[in-house]
């Protein structure tokens, strides 16, 4: 009988050798520890049934058809799924070794709770490692912001989000609860926070709670990682305009930390650059750093602490006959922020919990502008805030807080009055020029009061009232604010939110030398309605309209600078259809419509407001191709922004009595006329290769693929008979490399 079995044997070796079949026998290890890890579940994508891992992390899977497959690799308690592929060949043993993240959550001590929390009304989180991937952004988070319907940029050269009708000031930028100076290097390069470490951003597009607020008509909520996977962890990316790394780690078992920082390098490669009417002195450069850690004290708190910074600086010198004699000379620009914060997170009791921070941020800049025009200001400001959250039942939850802040700043320098939105008169070479030594010592007191309401099982309601007091316009706003919330049959919910927003004016407009220190706060009133459906588990829509209603703008007059007596309105609705099928797609399609006009004073006819963007479309996906091989594209259609039009010029003496004669412009009606609309195709393909515990990426993108000619502005010829287009970027080929370990 041996003998028999023994001749079986040599018998069927031949035939296994060279048959269609392979046999995979791999080995998974912990990418923290280099062990073999046991205990993990290895699948193959589209051939049903699974393997674990033995003590020794191996797995084997036998009399696999010859072909290219997907392997997955999970490990129980985590959410990490590690994918790779692998070619099985006939007759050939494959020997995967994989490296995956396998840190497991304690789930010990977890109550689930069956009670749903009303949900903020337009509130769109965004996860860092989806809208990174959005081509167009070269893996910058916040330059994706443009894609969601209701959010716009004036051009490709801004980074400055125009939200709903709204311009720029009037969005409220958080980075882990402390305000950010600027979320833009030079005002749209690139954002001034490194995407590695961004876990989350919020947008509250309107419509929100007491529990934002000053200053405000959007949020823009930042939120970092707070955690980390491995004992020591880096990441290092390189492209055209940059280099940024990251180290993060763990401090004991209760902590972590990480450390983020990047900066530009064409100034280290052209220290200076001349050209026909000057010299470029200091190239362009910038820089930014984020650090953060945090440890539980106990199961019941929680302490972090956060600190970071960004700067830009340039500088050019003008001169030659066709320069202005109020440019001529050197020129320089250098702006910065500090941002810094301690927090304390704590579980009270079983219904209370608190949320304590003290921060404080810095924006500071400096800018010389000709022989004449100087500005530096230097803007602190300090915050104690707390929050607190008390569950009075299962039905009813109370949230209060009270923020106290402190702005002592100083300014000084020679400039003009700032220009009013959509005031083309303005011509800073004929402003009167005013010095400016003003040191101010703002205070503020912020508090607010809502509940959570559950109704019933399908219908919730918040409702609150905030109070705002700032000493330097002597003014206490009280806003009340509220949303409702009804699930409806087939998946669908309705939620409708009011809300009064409260803006103080700029620091420019309350100066004493440059502005009217006698205005009062604008108000905004906010009415949203919004329906979303999920038409299947993959796949959802949303639709949103809106209306504003603006009082008390700030606007320019001849009387006192600037007066509160403007006002307007905005108006629009959005149509959000999403589709996401695991890792392997996702992508949407959105339009928004939007109409937002204003009047200067009282009796004048409405007009466009400089930031209205009537249509905007946007087509977005990303596709992996295989786990390792990424493609994706996006484009998106605006209608051209509102602009004021020449329509004749005159000759007339030089108002500075320098004895010349200039030409200066008629124009039509504010905003009458309207640039060109702007679409725009970018592309994007990527791909990654793991080498054990290290692993390596490159990116390219193509950003206006078909080379879309946008216009970007007018420059007119000197006495303004003739004018020439200015367009925005051309085609742009844009490549990236990343590592990491």
């Amino acid at each position: 009988m041996k003998e028999f079995f023994c001749l079986l044997m040599v018998l069927l070796i031949p035939a296994v050798a060279f048959s269609d079949i392979g046999v995979i026998n791999g080995t998974v290890y912990s990418r923290e520890t280099d062990e073999p890890l046991a205990g993990a579940e290895v699948q193959i994508i589209g051939i049903e049934g699974s393997k674990t891992t033995d003590e020794t992390g191996s797995f084997s899977f036998m009399n696999i058809p010859k072909g290219e497959y997907t392997l997955s690799i999970t490990f129980p308690g985590t959410e990490i799924e590690e994918k790779i592929s692998i070619i099985v060949q006939e007759g050939k043993n494959i020997t995967p070794t994989i490296y995956i993240d396998a840190v497991a959550y304690d789930l010990e001590g977890v109550e689930i709770k069956t009670k749903r929390e009303p949900k903020p009304v337009i509130k769109r989180s965004l996860q860092s490692k989806e809208i990174t991937r959005i081509p167009g952004t070269a893996g910058d988070a916040l330059r994706a912001l443009p894609a969601i319907p209701g959010i716009g940029v004036a051009n490709d050269f801004s980074g400055a989000l125009y939200i709903r009708g709204g311009s720029d000031e009037d969005n409220l930028y958080y980075f882990d609860r402390v305000p950010v100076g600027y979320p833009y290097h030079f005002g749209g390069l690139v954002s001034s926070l490194s995407s590695e470490i961004i876990d989350r951003i919020d947008v509250y597009a309107g419509g929100y709670g007491a529990e934002f607020g000053v200053d405000s008509q959007a949020v823009i909520d930042i939120y970092s990682q707070n955690s980390s996977p491995e004992n020591l962890r880096g990441k290092f990316n390189l492209n055209l305009l940059y280099s940024e790394g990251l180290l993060q780690g763990k401090i004991g078992e209760k902590g972590y930390w990480y450390a983020a920082g990047r900066r530009s390098y064409i100034d280290l490669f052209i220290g200076s650059l001349s050209f026909a009417t000057g010299a470029i002195t200091a190239f362009p450069r910038f820089w930014d750093y984020q650090l953060k850690a945090g440890y539980d004290l106990s199961e019941k708190h929680q302490l972090f602490f956060n600190l970071f910074a960004s700067g830009d600086k340039f500088a050019v010198r003008l001169d030659g006959a066709n320069v202005d004699e109020d440019f001529r000379g050197n020129t320089s620009f250098e702006s910065g922020f500090e941002g810094a914060g301690v927090h304390l997170r704590s579980t009270l009791t079983d219904r209370l919990t608190s949320y304590l921070s003290f921060t404080r941020s810095n924006f500071l800049f400096d800018v010389n502008f000709g022989p004449l025009l100087s500005l530096n200001i230097d803007a602190p400001n300090y915050t104690l805030r707390e929050d607190l959250t008390y569950e009075l039942n299962e039905k009813n939850r109370l949230e209060t807080g009270l923020i106290v802040g402190l702005e002592p700043g100083e300014v000084s320098g020679t400039f003009t009055r700032i220009p009013d939105e959509g005031e083309v008169e303005y011509d800073i070479r004929f402003e009167e020029k005013n010095t400016i030594e003003e040191t101010v010592r703002g205070q503020r007191i912020e508090s607010y009061l809502q509940n959570r309401y559950n109704v019933l099982p399908f219908l919730s309601v918040v409702y609150g009232l905030r109070v705002d007091y700032f000493n330097r316009i002597d003014e206490l706003t009280i806003q009340p604010r509220g949303s409702l919330r009804l699930e409806l049959p087939n998946s669908s919910e309705l939620q409708f939110a009011y809300g009064i927003y409260n803006q103080t004016p700029i620091p420019a407009q309350l100066s004493d030398s440059v502005g009217n220190p006698n205005l009062k706060s604008s108000q905004a009133s906010h009415y949203i309605l919004e329906l979303k459906r999920e038409l299947s588990p993959d796949t959802e829509i949303k639709i949103a309209a809106y209306y504003k209603d603006l009082i008390n703008l700030v606007t320019s007059d001849d009387i006192a600078v600037f007066l509160n007596q403007g006002e307007g309105y905005a108006q629009g609705t959005e149509v959000f259809l999403r589709h996401q099928s695991g890792d392997k797609f996702f992508g949407w399609v959105s339009y928004a419509y939007a109409l937002s006009k204003r009047r200067d004073r009282d009796g004048e006819p409405y007009r466009y407001y400089s930031f209205d963007q009537t249509h905007v479309a946007t087509i977005a996906g990303s596709y992996n191709l295989t786990p390792t091989w990424e493609f994706g594209a996006k484009w998106q259609y605006r209608t051209g922004n509102p602009y004021t039009p020449v329509e004749s010029a005159k000759r007339v003496p030089d108002p500075r009595l320098n004895g010349k004669w200039i030409y200066l412009p008629e124009y039509g009606e504010t905003n009458s006329a309207r640039l060109p609309p702007y679409h725009r195709l970018d592309l994007r393909v990527s791909k990654s290769f793991r080498f054990n515990s290290w692993g390596f990426g490159i990116f390219l993108e193509l950003l206006n693929a078909y080379n879309r000619k946008n216009l970007l502005d007018y420059q007119y010829e000197e006495d303004y008979s003739d004018k020439n287009a200015i367009n925005q970027l051309p085609i742009i080929p844009y490549l990236g490399i990343t590592a990491e370990f």
